[in-house]
């Protein structure tokens, strides 16, 4: 039996099932001595079996659960659905001036390797930890990548470590003493497995062309949680949607909020086609709020550039989802704040209060750090390093959010806004786990996106 499940047993999917259909509006306690009594079996080869197919049985129960009469929110999976739930001006462009997109994709693709990169070594990592390392190496607020070469007794305050602790660090952690080229992230792999599909494809690319791409261009073991969930899915010959929600309790997690990023870039000035594509693409994994993060993130990108007002640049991106669900109250909240006057530190401090980084749960969920990419972007204030520092003192998904705000803000002032010494000693060069861009420039993915934007 392979050693490394995660992600992958039915029986660890069972108490985040229960709490993501509670949140979903699904009365589901009456489950609950079931799946103690189940995830409480022990773990050896002869239980395995029974175990996983007594969770597989209680996970097709809860499916079958329906949502409560008296459930508040209202959240559509189809898109024709979605968008009979907009507010505002749903369909409005930006005209985009052909002469600045290049230098606004540059932006955009060098700020979200910057943001990646600055997030990877405290993946995982609590807000506490995150800001007493950042205080004790004279890097609060943030205005330099994160370098494992300080003192040791920092060293040993905060546990760090120069051992590979995630799945896309082979033998070391990212900081970025211990690199040279740009090294892989589901971030950036996720980036540059959408350019592929556009390039194949289309813009008009459907859900099983992207869902093959995944299959074909992009080892299982280099995707988690969702993603793993749905790539087991599709090789089963499981088409979407399905694929996103069948046993899929990671379903609305971060994973396709993630993905959003190359569908605003081949948008210039089109939110709504952005938030279009990042639908075709987000229902492969994803559900409801899952689904709408990915849209958000699309048509801010989109808005971003010509948008410089970051109020309506948010107002702009909550335009594309349903003003009843549960990620645009959370945003509305959020910039409901920022109007009132409520500090950034405060704002943080909210989100904490609201979503426990403890719990993996909170900690990886869509609507917690869209939330918090909201706060980085807002209270950045325009400026590029303000708003990276910001993303990844709030916490939770440290390099998720480090690289989304960073494509936000580079493409909101282009490469040449970009200060200089976020781009000191990176050769440039980016490695992916992707099928034909194992390693690439940033500004070879530059030119073949302007390609794209130019076949529009």
């Amino acid at each position: 039996m392979i050693e490394n499940t995660v992600w992958m047993t039915y029986s660890e999917y069972l108490p985040i099932e229960l709490r993501q259909s509670a949140e979903e509006g699904k009365e589901v306690e009456k489950y609950r001595a079931r799946v103690e009594q189940i995830t409480g079996m022990t773990d050896d080869r002869e239980t395995f079996a029974i175990r996983e197919k007594l969770a597989w049985n209680l996970l097709e129960e809860i499916e079958g659960e329906p949502v409560k009469a008296e459930y508040p929110y209202k959240e559509p999976d189809k898109l024709d659905e979605i968008r009979q739930l907009l507010t505002g001006d749903s369909d409005k462009r930006y005209p985009v001036g052909r002469e600045r997109i290049k230098d606004k994709v540059l932006g955009a693709w060098t700020g979200r390797c910057i943001g990646c990169l600055l997030g990877q070594p405290i993946e995982g990592w609590k807000r506490e930890r995150i800001v007493g390392f950042l205080k004790d190496t004279d890097n609060y607020p943030v205005n330099r990548f994160l370098s494992s070469a300080v003192d040791q007794k920092i060293r040993e305050r905060y546990q760090v470590s120069d051992n590979g602790e995630n799945a896309f660090c082979d033998t070391v952690t990212h900081w970025i003493n211990n690199i040279t080229d740009l090294p892989e992230d589901d971030d950036t792999n996720y980036t540059v497995i959408g350019l592929k599909v556009l390039e194949n494809h289309g813009r008009a690319f459907d859900s099983e062309q992207m869902a093959q791409m995944w299959i074909t261009s992009l080892p299982m073991g280099h995707v988690s949680t969702s993603e793993r969930v749905a790539y087991r899915n599709i090789g089963n010959l499981i088409d979407a949607p399905k694929c996103g929600w069948w046993k899929n309790p990671y379903r609305e997690w971060i994973g396709a909020q993630i993905r959003a990023d190359i569908f605003g870039y081949v948008c210039p000035g089109n939110p709504k086609e952005a938030a279009g594509m990042a639908w075709r693409d987000g229902r492969i994994s994803h559900v409801k709020n899952g689904i709408y993060g990915e849209m958000y993130i699309a048509a801010m990108l989109a808005a971003a550039y010509e948008e410089h007002d970051l109020v309506r640049l948010v107002e702009t991106a909550l335009g594309q989802i349903p003003y009843t669900s549960r990620l645009y109250e959370e945003i509305k909240r959020v910039l409901a704040d920022y109007q009132a006057g409520v500090d950034c530190e405060r704002a943080i401090e909210m989100l904490h209060e609201k979503f426990k980084e403890e719990d993996s749960h909170d900690w990886c969920h869509t609507i917690t750090n869209a939330a918090a990419v909201t706060i980085a972007v807002l209270y950045g204030e325009g400026d590029f390093t303000k708003a990276l520092g910001i993303a990844i003192e709030c916490g939770y998904d440290t390099d998720c959010n480090g690289a989304t705000v960073g494509s936000v803000m580079g493409l909101l002032s282009g490469a040449q806004g970009i200060p200089r010494n976020w781009k000191r000693g990176l050769t440039g060069m980016l490695r992916t786990g992707v099928s034909g861009f194992h390693q690439v420039s940033i500004d070879e993915l530059t030119e073949r996106t302007c390609r794209l934007i130019e076949q529009e």
